[in-house]
């Protein structure tokens, strides 16, 4: 791993989310934290920066991105039943021919918290060293500025940002292998595992990168996803002990990027 000139650490926190896995269809199925495509999306808004244009910007090369479960979360699966509006109703309501709904039913998994607790997570961002964007990033954070907005998957799940931590390189030491991790960890990156019988560690596959899709290519431009890794976590946020490359002690504790 290159030598980082500096990290910030944020929580974000909310009741609800949903971070649609990416090979769902009719039903909507959430990821229990939010992939890579899913912060910078959020970093990009914070930003303000226009929408599809930050991908090379925050790509793995030029952005460094963990995420972990706060500890202290509460975080559990519901599924709600929606009644969608169909995707073509308003060319039926147009029309003036007679139809028996306009209505689409779906399920969505939603990740809900107690009344006494929130959903949170421990959000880490690193640049290598001659990086711009950085002091821009941390100051909006500084000033508790979310540019347009911050949401835990979709726009009705609004969150807020808390614990603002700054690292500079004196405080940040690359490990090119840990005996635990505090943090996710790209499956490529996990040598071993030891008997970690209390927790619950979870394998996902999910999406890290998104391209840009010129208009030619498409009826308007847009995005696709252009890199999809396995990505293992533990439920509640505890230490995961074994042997992982590709990692990152910062104080007291050692996390990975994804």
């Amino acid at each position: 791993m290159k030598n980082l000139e500096r990290l910030l650490c944020f929580k974000i926190s909310g009741k609800f989310a949903h971070f649609r896995k990416f090979y769902t269809n009719a039903s909507s199925l959430s990821y229990l934290i939010p992939p890579r495509t899913v912060i910078t999306g959020m970093l990009g808004s914070i930003l303000q920066l226009p929408r599809d244009s930050y991908y090379e910007v925050l790509n793995e090369e030029n952005c460094k991105i963990s995420v972990a479960i706060t500890p202290t979360a509460f975080i559990k699966k519901s599924t709600q039943s929606l009644n969608m509006l169909h995707l073509d109703y308003y060319k039926k309501i147009l029309s003036g021919s007679e139809f028996k709904s306009i209505h689409s039913p779906c399920k969505m998994e939603l990740l809900i918290s107690t009344p006494n607790h929130f959903i949170e997570y421990l959000v880490y961002v690193a640049v290598p060293p001659g990086s711009s964007f950085f002091s821009g990033l941390e100051e909006k954070l500084n000033e508790l500025d979310c540019g347009f907005g911050l949401y835990l998957g979709q726009r009705q799940f609004r969150a807020c940002i808390q614990d603002l931590q700054t690292f500079n390189a004196a405080n940040i030491l690359p490990l090119e292998q840990a005996e635990f991790l505090d943090s996710l960890c790209l499956q490529e990156n996990v040598l071993d595992l030891s008997a970690n019988e209390d927790l619950h560690i979870i394998m996902e596959h999910m999406p890290i990168h998104m391209k840009q899709v010129p208009a030619h290519k498409k009826l308007a431009p847009g995005r696709e996803t252009e890199s999809v890794k396995g990505v293992m976590f533990e439920r509640h946020g505890r230490r995961i002990y074994g042997r992982f490359k590709n990692c990152c002690k910062i104080g007291d504790k050692v996390i990975s990027f994804y």
